[in-house]
């Protein structure tokens, strides 16, 4: 990312489209490279070079070659790189730091968010969201699903099937919370998943039922979700690939160089066909950044399935969830492993399904089951990425991962633990020692900092006591449950912590924009086990960004 002297952005999309003109001829008034230096693609002089080193040290200038960083320093040393065919570049005194990593998004469904779904964020009543719906309806044919995202109340009863059943009875409708933890069904999306009152509620989820024993709309969780989901029309492999690349690119325009996808639904709640568009992406080079993966399984079974499919040794089955996997980790075994980050599994919801010791709803696993699949990953030397929100989820995980330490010891597992919004003060001690990882976001306390009351708990996303115990941190936007995914507002927020009201929470939380810059790159890097390649301008990382 680029700054100017005041510190405001600069598209990154059009510094590295610059970048990448490596043919140009090389800037008049500098000496041609020495015989005994390498030529550089690509200089960048006469401005503030950020490397995020161990010193955080500041260069003005800095030489990449083959999308690696060569040397920094004075414009003078670096002009040496110059050769015939470098692209120079005068930075006038403008900033550059390395490309940002985003430690936790969703790129199918951003991506599906901004090009396909309704957009409910932002939409403040109830009235303009079914209004919204209806307009959906009213350009479609009868019969299609009409899918939502983004209702911003809290309240799980802020809609129901009579709600959405006045929009249309011709389409069937799944409007998801924002947090993606909950949504709300229409009479006919319950019947074409064959939801009644007959119908158990999944484990770890809720059907919501009336006083007359019917299904209210309401599905918590997602195997309560899923439900209606597994009835919906996929999108073919191009449209697949067209969302996951068109979040990419978004991404892409603010500085973000590499994205953590570790909430990516391959079973039984979700469908191949982003799994398959992801891998040919990564092969063909079409994707505008760096990618992780950390599927998602919902349940010890589909945890036993993937992991004997996936690293048993033996060829799994054409109907296999992880086929197109397995066999890029056969045939590609490089390109497996620069994409591939570990296993997801969640704990709890969000919002009012998040679990805390003061109250809170039902967890997606039992605490046997929650340690069966943390013990199942942890043995076969997977890095656990774990969604948690409340504190009593954030000690169910840490339990866990420390049960499975003592099963099978390892060094540096470097489990996460994703969100973390307000664990207990007595936790950090264990989360430090047990070596876990926090990928957290400072953007949620101005995106939902007044409507989940934060002011109430001020000490939430606390960074600042998270650094001063030694716990490693790195930042993500969450999207599509964030409406903001801009780097530039987890950083502001890292410092300001403040709500889109004007309300400040607890400064002693606060961390300086060294600080936030270093957690959105080297931490975030760190999270990934990617440190020794990506997040420092520092010729002994390589990669520039």
């Amino acid at each position: 990312m680029t700054y100017n002297n005041c510190s405001s952005p600069i598209s990154r999309r059009k510094f590295l489209k610059i970048s990448a003109l490596t043919t140009a001829g090389a800037l008049t008034g500098f000496s041609t490279v020495h015989a005994s230096t390498p030529e550089a693609d690509l200089v960048l002089t006469n401005g503030k070079i950020i490397t995020v080193d161990s010193r955080n040290s500041v260069f003005e200038a800095l030489a990449v070659r083959n999308g690696k960083v060569v040397d920094t320093g004075a414009t003078a040393k670096i002009a040496h790189y110059i050769g015939g065919g470098t692209k120079v570049i005068d930075l006038q005194g403008k900033a550059v730091t390395p490309g940002l990593i985003d430690s936790h998004a969703h790129l199918p469904p951003f991506g599906l968010r901004e090009t396909r779904w309704v957009k409910l964020q932002g939409m403040e009543t109830k009235e303009a969201i079914l209004e919204a719906l209806a307009k959906r309806a009213s350009v479609i044919p009868a019969g299609a699903f009409i899918n939502a995202w983004g209702v911003e109340d809290n309240s799980l009863s802020f809609l129901n099937k009579k709600d959405l059943d006045k929009v249309t009875s011709d389409h069937p409708i799944l409007a998801l919370h924002t947090t993606g933890q909950w949504g709300f069904a229409n009479t006919l999306a319950l019947r074409i998943a064959g939801v009644d009152k007959n119908t158990a509620s999944p484990p770890g989820s809720r059907v919501q039922k009336g006083y007359n024993g019917e299904p209210t709309g309401l599905l918590v969780h997602y195997p309560a979700l899923y439900l209606v989901r597994k009835h919906m029309p996929t999108v073919s492999e191009e449209e697949a690939r067209k969302c996951i690349s068109h979040a990419a690119d978004l991404y892409a325009q603010e500085g973000v160089t590499t994205i953590h996808d570790n909430f990516f639904m391959i079973a039984e709640v979700g469908s191949t066909q982003f799994m398959n568009a992801y891998v040919d992406l990564v092969k063909t080079r079409k994707l505008a950044t760096r990618i992780k993966i950390w599927p998602y399984l919902p349940n010890i079974k589909e945890a036993n399935l993937v992991m004997d499919d996936l690293f048993s040794g033996k060829d799994p089955g054409t109907n296999s969830h992880v086929y197109d996997l397995s066999l890029l980790r056969k045939h590609f075994p490089e390109i497996f492993s620069e994409i591939w980050g570990g296993l997801k599994i969640a704990v709890d919801g969000s919002g009012r399904t998040s679990l805390w010791y003061g109250g809170g709803m039902l967890p997606l696993h039992s605490d046997e089951d929650l340690r069966n699949m943390v013990k199942l990953f942890h043995r076969a030397d997977q890095q656990v990425s774990v969604h948690a929100v409340g504190d009593y989820a954030v000690n169910m995980i840490l339990n866990s991962f420390e049960t499975a330490q003592k099963d099978y010891s390892r060094k540096d597992a470097r489990h996460r633990i994703e969100h973390a919004i307000l664990p207990q003060t007595s936790s950090l001690e264990k989360i430090k020692r047990l070596g876990v990882v926090i990928s957290t976001h400072p953007q949620f306390i101005y995106s939902w900092g007044d409507k989940w009351q934060m002011k109430n708990t001020g000490k939430a996303i606390p960074l600042k006591s998270y650094l001063n115990a030694g716990i490693p941190v790195a930042l993500g936007a969450d999207p599509p449950a964030f409406p903001l995914y801009q780097p530039q507002i987890a950083l502001w927020q890292a410092v300001k912590r403040t709500t889109k009201a004007g309300f400040s929470l607890d400064e002693a939380e606060s961390i300086s924009i060294k600080e936030a810059l270093r957690l959105q790159t080297m931490g975030s890097a760190y999270a990934g086990f990617q440190e020794k390649e990506i997040g420092s301008l520092v010729s002994r990382y390589g990669h520039l960004g």
